[in-house]
């Protein structure tokens, strides 16, 4: 990857974060003005790869911005999240949706890319 490969997935995140957050926010506008409730909550614990402060931070926070899900707790070593989601049909597909938070923040926060293995191949479940 090279550097304006890099700088133009640094510009571009805010539009992906923001999009995150206005799907979601549908999704729960929609699950509260329509009768019933189609809520499936659960907790997750999510394995990840971010290691550094700056790239656990971010997907925390990006994950708790996001309405319908919150991180509740952080472990470092291994790097695992455990977040409360408040639509988790199966847990295996939720922690991929993470994933792919996580597979765009690296992208941001790694000038080289993130680490081999990160699409889906190298993942600890």
């Amino acid at each position: 990857m090279t550097y304006l490969t890099w700088a133009l997935r640094l510009l571009w995140f805010p539009f992906y974060a923001g999009g995150e957050i206005v799907k979601t926010t549908f999704q729960v506008m929609w699950d509260i003005v329509t009768p019933g409730s189609s809520a499936t909550p659960a907790f997750v614990e999510v394995p990840i790869r971010a290691t550094g402060d700056l790239e656990v931070t971010m997907l925390a926070n990006l994950i708790s911005l996001t309405p319908g899900t919150v991180t509740v707790a952080v472990r470092r070593d291994p790097s695992t999240l455990w977040v409360h989601g408040l639509y988790v049909e199966d847990r295996e597909s939720f922690q991929k949706e993470i994933h792919a938070m996580e597979d765009r923040i690296l992208a941001v926060t790694r000038p080289k890319g993130a680490p081999e293995g990160a699409k889906s191949k190298g993942r600890r479940s």
